[in-house]
């Protein structure tokens, strides 16, 4: 059975559980067990991730990753990972997962917005910011010919009743988003 590689942040641990469900006749659906944060986090850890999978297996690599860079952390006025370094970080992620498994097809997954209510956190961001930070994205996507599950379409309009707080979904929210990301992930397995 093919393998299916999910990487991302606390968004992809609330759908995992149910692409791997809806995946179960056809892939092997693999995933760290933590979040796997920011795109500097990924780069570093993706070399032990790449562990948990048989590399020459996997077919599809789905990556998230946005909501921890974007963050401006205790209210800095920066984000984590200015603009720049995050489309660095994405091009050296991007680099390194076709090393690492060269018969994958690697599929950029847009990050998902803000709740509409824009409910406190100590980490603001703004779906403003996010969509800066999408077009990174899918500039990268295009430029190397890398598809991309846009979330953040699936997902701009949804309401604050799909919300458990500022950018963390409720189960069905969860759900719809892995309803399309299986969708997604199933065209290449």
């Amino acid at each position: 059975m093919k393998q299916v590689f999910l990487i991302g942040d606390s968004i992809r641990m609330g759908y995992c559980e149910a692409v791997k469900e809806a995946l179960s006749d056809r892939a092997e659906v693999i995933y760290p067990p933590e979040n796997c944060r920011s795109s500097q986090y990924i780069l570093m850890r993706l070399l032990a991730w790449s562990t948990l999978c048989q590399r020459e297996d996997v077919a599809v690599v789905h990556i998230n990753c946005g909501q921890w860079d974007v963050s401006h952390f205790n209210f800095d006025p920066e984000p984590l990972t200015s603009l720049e370094e995050y489309e660095k970080k994405l091009r050296s992620i991007v680099w390194v997962l076709k090393s690492f498994f060269p018969n994958a097809q690697i599929v950029l997954a847009t990050t998902t917005p803000m709740n509409p209510q824009n409910p406190e956190t100590c980490n603001p961001r703004t779906t403003a910011d996010i969509m800066r930070y999408n077009d990174v994205i899918m500039k990268i996507a295009q430029e190397q010919g890398i598809p991309v599950n846009d979330l953040f379409a699936v997902s701009q309009e949804w309401g604050a009743d799909l919300f458990l707080d500022y950018c963390h979904l409720t189960e069905e929210g969860y759900r719809r988003l892995a309803h399309k990301v299986a969708e997604t992930v199933s065209r290449y397995v």
